[in-house]
């Protein structure tokens, strides 16, 4: 879990020694399976979880369409944060797009660590202003940006994802059919 904390350590989140055992031993390392279902529609997400090495994407089903929410990468957060947060059941399902591994804490044991530790509140506002961040920058391309402009930004932001995603996740990810994807990518290139 090293490169956890130093993780951490680059968001400015100091953590001693002490508060790091603590919070290592509540951790669970995960290995999952390339198309391994994580978490389905319906269960409530128990864990908050941070990826060291996979890819996964959250994704849900409409007229018989997969609509892919996000893609998640080493070194980020993998949960579905408003079941996670509010005890609900989830209202999109969690894959493993390559073997992963992951590790998670448990919502209960979360709760403890924000209740005895500072540091574990500062943890959990800076993961909260993170995924914020995301999802706002993300509504501001689908909504100011052209579909080319989204594909740009995407290989610059994640150049290898097309290496690791089929075309189909992304062009749903990416709001668009995989054959208006298709001319996209035949433009550019």
């Amino acid at each position: 879990m090293e490169f956890i904390r130093q993780y951490l350590l680059s968001k400015n989140i100091p953590i001693d020694d002490k508060h790091w055992e603590e919070f290592t031993r509540k951790n669970i390392r995960t290995e999952y399976k390339k198309k391994d279902i994580i978490l389905k529609v319906g269960e409530v997400e128990n864990y908050l979880s941070f990826v060291e090495t996979g890819t996964a994407r959250l994704f849900f089903e409409k007229e018989n369409k997969d609509l892919t929410i996000r893609f998640v990468f080493n070194y980020q957060y993998l949960t579905a944060y408003d079941s996670f947060t509010q005890r609900t059941p989830s209202r999109c399902n969690v894959e493993a797009l390559t073997d992963m591994v992951v590790w998670r804490v448990h919502y209960d044991d979360l709760q403890e660590l924000y209740r005895t530790h500072t540091v574990g509140n500062l943890i959990g506002r800076l993961t909260v202003e993170a995924l914020y961040v995301e999802k706002l920058n993300r509504e501001f391309s689908f909504l100011s940006d052209t579909a080319e402009e989204r594909y740009l930004k995407l290989m610059k932001e994640q150049p290898d994802l097309f290496q690791k995603i089929p075309l189909k996740h992304i062009a749903s990810y990416m709001g668009i059919t995989p054959q208006a994807l298709s001319r996209i990518r035949k433009r550019i290139c």
